[in-house]
């Protein structure tokens, strides 16, 4: 398919303010037995050929996995999504610890935020690291760090995004990696086991996802290369992201995460049909850039085609599309060009559905 070629190779550039080093392209047709999947640049701006096995971080792509694990929780009746956060906290430190989580307009709204409105972005949390430049000169400042959820929210707690509000819960849609954190902490509080065993217990062995792993928490699994992505001209290979956890921190492949969005929305991984849908309940006041919110999984079009995943900060989209079971799977592992990861995906769309 020499036009998907053509247009990842114009992505490519290792020069200018904003390189871009790699581009991995994956799609799969499975109703016309079409498989296509090619990587284009080197490896670290080295003159070693990227390879489309590569491992990357999958950043919020995570999100869906967590999202997952929520709702198949929800499914055994160890939670109900209007449970309050709170409520279903199990150790009485960790409940105290979180009591003061929310304040709008100088009032607690804590003890309503609930596991729904985590899942779908409507709590009014704070993003610990997009809305706290203190927190992101940290991270700068000690980039081997090994953050875990708790040193995390006391960076939180500590700079007062506690009392800073976006609105009341269930009263407005604000995208914040904060809920998928807290999301990962209920799942250890529920199970007393780590979140990333529960991922590997009950998604990673199961879909023999061999190349997934949590980064940082996990060991590394298999003999993929991992290709590191950019912020502007610098690597972020020596930086430790151990704090994106249950929102941000996966490693993975284009293929891993062909199948598990395949199984997740053909409806295997979970044991009632209405789960999932559930999951792909997108409302109109989750509404943003054009892309509906769910629970841990976007909706939007592209290309004249309704797609749904998740896309992630480092260029990194992840879409399958169910009327036509087509999935494309791509990263340009850049932070500053996010425009270009979407223009590449609209481009394949368009130029596979209307050939």
């Amino acid at each position: 398919m020499k036009q998907f070629d053509d247009l990842a190779k114009l992505l490519i550039n290792p020069k200018g303010s904003t390189p871009i080093h790699i581009c991995l392209l994956y799609l799969n047709d499975k109703i016309n037995n079409i498989n296509y999947s090619k990587a284009f640049g080197n490896i670290e701006a080295s003159d070693k050929a990227v390879d489309i096995n590569s491992s990357f971080r999958t950043g919020s792509i995570t999100k869906t996995f967590t999202a997952t694990l929520v709702l198949q929780l929800m499914e055994e009746g160890s939670l109900d999504l209007n449970d309050t956060f709170l409520s279903c906290l199990l150790n009485p430190k960790t409940k105290t610890y979180f009591t003061e989580l929310l304040f709008f307009n100088g009032i607690n709204y804590s003890n309503q935020i609930t596991v729904k409105s985590l899942l779908q972005h409507k709590s009014g949390l704070r993003d610990y690291y997009a809305d706290n430049e203190r927190f992101v000169d940290d991270i700068r400042n000690i980039p081997n760090h090994q953050w875990d959820w708790k040193k995390v929210m006391n960076t939180y707690f500590i700079y007062n995004l506690n009392e800073k509000g976006v609105f009341k819960p269930n009263e407005g849609f604000y995208y914040s990696d904060t809920n998928y954190l807290l999301l990962a902490v209920l799942i250890e509080e529920i199970t007393s086991l780590s979140y990333h065993t529960v991922l590997e217990n009950r998604l990673l062995n199961r879909l023999s996802l061999n190349d997934t792993y949590l980064e940082f928490y996990h060991d590394k699994k298999g003999l993929a290369p991992i290709v590191y992505p950019y912020h502007g001209t610098h690597s972020l290979k020596d930086f430790n992201t151990s704090f994106d956890w249950g929102g941000g921190g996966l490693l993975s492949t284009a293929k891993d995460l062909d199948v598990f969005l395949r199984s997740l929305l053909e409806g295997k991984l979970f044991s009632d049909k209405n789960t999932l849908q559930l999951m792909i309940d997108f409302t109109t006041d989750t509404l943003k850039n054009n892309i509906s919110y769910g629970m841990g999984l976007q909706q939007k079009e592209i290309g004249g085609l309704k797609f749904l995943g998740h896309n992630s900060a480092y260029g990194g989209m992840m879409f399958y599309n169910i009327d036509t079971n087509l999935s494309i799977i791509l990263t340009i592992n850049q932070v500053l060009a996010p425009h270009k990861a979407e223009w590449l995906m609209k481009k394949v769309v368009e130029d596979y559905t209307f050939q």
